[in-house]
């Protein structure tokens, strides 16, 4: 994220999202692995909602798979996130189980391997559905 969690929304900026965050990661890993971090103690967790605009984070979404050029695990957290009630236009938490879905399912199918969600039975009745169909 890009400053505290105070401010972080506040008029977010990067040059370019997907390689501000890549490079960003390439630069904490060179640090993490001169500190004796092993490589299979690291998930990568761009961070979607934290000091990212609406743009920044269908950005993110859409290209995600560019993280897996960095060998590791790639965590994203999509439940009930405010880009949801931006892109439906609905502001109702409850309401966005829909939205949780179907970016979950945009992350499965870049490859994400791990997801942090909150209705984990419906996300897990999704992805079995989704799955079948695809057979």
């Amino acid at each position: 994220m890009q400053g505290t969690p105070k401010n972080m929304q506040i008029k977010p900026t990067y040059k370019n999202v997907l390689l501000d965050i890549y490079d960003f990661f390439e630069t904490k890993l060179e640090y993490l692995r001169k500190k004796g971090i092993k490589h299979n103690n690291i998930i990568l967790d761009p961070g979607i909602g934290f000091g990212k605009n609406l743009k920044h984070n269908i950005t993110l979404l859409k290209n995600i798979s560019i993280f897996h050029s960095l060998g590791l695990p790639v965590m994203l957290g999509l439940s009930r996130k405010r880009f949801i009630k931006d892109i439906s236009k609905e502001n109702d938490t409850k309401d966005r189980i829909g939205g949780t879905v179907s970016s979950c399912i945009q992350a499965y199918l870049q490859g994400v391997q791990i997801l942090r969600i909150h209705d984990v039975k419906e996300i897990n009745q999704a992805f079995k559905v989704f799955k079948e169909l695809q057979n």
